[in-house]
Order: C-alpha cells, then sequence, then structure tokens
C-alpha cells in the first residue's frame, strides 16, 4: 500500500513534492503550474496524479516498483499533460452546452474503474475518492462530447462509397501474386557445362542433392559445385533468367543446366530446383470492409477531433506558445532518489 507524503520544500524558486514508494526509492516531482485553460489551471500534480490511474490501470503487476513508475512518469506526463489540456476544453465547451451527466453513472464508472473495495484501491493508488469522482465525471464527459461531436460526425462521412474506393486502392497496392520458393544448384570452373549435365543426370530429389554434390565435387576436383538455401520470391521480383528456369517445373522436379555468365565474367552452370508455387489470392471485399472502414473511420475522426479542438482554443483564447514559453526544452519535472 502507498503512503503519499508531501514534503514541501523550496529549490531553486520552485516547489518540489516528494512520494514515497515501497522499495525505498522516492520520486521527486517538480510541482509547478503548467497551462491555464478557461480559467483552470494545470499543475505537475494533477498531472501525475492521473497518471497514478493510469499506471494503476495499465500496470498493476508493477504497483511496487518505484523504477517502472519513474519510467512511466518520464515518457508519458507530455502526452497526459496535452490530452489534459484538449480535455479541459471539451469540458469547457461541455459546460457551455450544458451536457447531462447523474451521479449514477458516475457511481457506476468508480466502480468499474476501481473494483468493489475502492477505497482500499484509491488508498493505494494516492487518489481521493473526490480527485476520483472528478477524474470519472470528467473522462464521462469528455467521452459523450467526443461521440457527438467527433465520432458521430465521422461516421456519417464515411459512406459505402468511400470504403468501395479504399477496397480499389487496397487491391493496386496489394494485388495477388504467386510465391516461389525454389533452390538453385550451381557448377563453376573447369567445364561447367559437362559436370552439370553429369550431376542432373543423377539427380531425382531433392534429398539426394548432397550426396550427389559431394560424389561429384570429388570426380571433378577442378570445379565446385554448391547448393543454395531456400529462395522465396513473388514471380514478379524473379529475374528473367530465374523466371525462364522455373516457369516450365513442376512443384519438386530439376531444370536442365542452364549456362550462364557469372559476375566474374566467368561461365557457370545453374540448376534450378522449384520446391513449390503458392498463390497469394487478393482478399474479397467482405474480409476487407470492416478493417478498411475501421482505417477510414480512423482517419476521419484525427481529422474532425484535430478541427473540432482547433476551434475551441480559438474560442477559449487558449495559445500554445505560452505552454512552449513555460516549459523549457530541457524541463525535467521527475527525479528518482
Amino acid at each position: 500500500m502507498y503512503k503519499t507524503l508531501f514534503v514541501l520544500f523550496l529549490a531553486t524558486a520552485s516547489l518540489h513534492a516528494e512520494v514515497d514508494v515501497s522499495d525505498n526509492h522516492a520520486i521527486g516531482v517538480q510541482h509547478a503550474i503548467l497551462a491555464k485553460v478557461n480559467g483552470t489551471t494545470v499543475s505537475m500534480m494533477d498531472v501525475k496524479k492521473k497518471m497514478d490511474v493510469l499506471f494503476h490501470q495499465q500496470y498493476p503487476h508493477l504497483a511496487n516498483s518505484s523504477q517502472a513508475r519513474f519510467q512511466f512518469y518520464q515518457t508519458s506526463w507530455k502526452h497526459v499533460l496535452n490530452e489534459m489540456i484538449d480535455n479541459e476544453l471539451i469540458l469547457a465547451d461541455a459546460a457551455d452546452k450544458e451536457v447531462p451527466l447523474n451521479d449514477a453513472e458516475i457511481r457506476e464508472e468508480v466502480e468499474k474503474r476501481f473494483g468493489p473495495n475502492v477505497m482500499a484501491t484509491l488508498d493505494q493508488i494516492g487518489v481521493t475518492y473526490d480527485e476520483a469522482w472528478k477524474l470519472v465525471k470528467n473522462d464521462l464527459i469528455v467521452q459523450r462530447m467526443n461521440w457527438w461531436f467527433v465520432h458521430s460526425k465521422a461516421l456519417s462521412a464515411v459512406t459505402p462509397q468511400e470504403i468501395r474506393q479504399a477496397y480499389k486502392m487496397h487491391l493496386q497496392e496489394h494485388p495477388a501474386y504467386t510465391e516461389w520458393k525454389y533452390r538453385v544448384l550451381t557448377v563453376k570452373g573447369t567445364n561447367p557445362a559437362a559436370v552439370a549435365d553429369a550431376v542432373h543426370a543423377q539427380l531425382k530429389t531433392a534429398a539426394e542433392v548432397d550426396a550427389v554434390v559431394q560424389q561429384m565435387s570429388k570426380q571433378h576436383p577442378g570445379t565446385t559445385i554448391t547448393w543454395s538455401s531456400e529462395y522465396s520470391a513473388a514471380e514478379t521480383a524473379l529475374s528473367e533468367t530465374h523466371r525462364a528456369a522455373l516457369a516450365t517445373l513442376d512443384a519438386g522436379t530439376f531444370s536442365k543446366p542452364v549456362l550462364q555468365t557469372g559476375r566474374d565474367k566467368q561461365q557457370v552452370s545453374r540448376i534450378f530446383f522449384l520446391q513449390e508455387k503458392v498463390d497469394h489470392p487478393a482478399p474479397n471485399f467482405d474480409e476487407m470492409a470492416p478493417l478498411l472502414k475501421n482505417q477510414l473511420l480512423q482517419k476521419e475522426a484525427a481529422k474532425v477531433g484535430t478541427q473540432y479542438l482547433s476551434k475551441l482554443r480559438a474560442h477559449y483564447r487558449f495559445d500554445e506558445a505560452h505552454l512552449k514559453e513555460a516549459l523549457p526544452e530541457d524541463f525535467q519535472p521527475f527525479s528518482i532518489q
């Protein structure tokens, strides 16, 4: 169980709070007012309390690890701060529009989030019941506002015609294709064509290749015979020579030796072995439609959400430049001792 101690002291003209944790480490919090939205202030302690609830919900198994909590604070505080600022703008809009929300809804959500033994859980997190009630209430209002002014608009904007068009685009980018899996036996050195013919005459199955290579290498010391690992490529990605050699083969068969010029300008002879051809058909519309619809909805919701928040910033005269001025780039609000 966490016991929260606020030890206030003055340092570099800033107020700090120190929070005890159960593994004998302490996390220092630089307390500061971070933003003011429509008359409501957002402090670092407000951000920390929000993160404490999130940490409890997402990582309950790490409740006793101050190192994990410190890392969570460090990586999350900026995102949580920005989200809290956005939420305060939405809450201001909700207050102007008198959005209804009754106590029964809030109480049910509090019990859902913190379990039947609410007080014990909140004591463990270090949050009071009033603070938890306010957090949950605000979250529910924000969810309701986002549904009315963002998600419902996104739903009406994503039409069946747009989903069909997205499917056509997907097929252009991901057409049906055939995957070729094959191996290559290469003969280099003295008279590679004749040696390759002799090797080919003894090949029946892939399982015999290693033994044939070993035998023929001994009989022809002036040549190098190699058996490649498996290649896998779409038909369109095959080189012309490989495609020509493989095109007439059935799975499990060898091509006749193909005499070619290697990169070193020396002649080599290659025997191609086709392991299998795997057809990858394009997914049908019914399979893709739910995924494409969800992608379109997310994209549209992000656009509508950005427009909605931009209007709120203008209406409530919130200037992000002031936030950047108040928080220097090297601002580190948390430390661990």
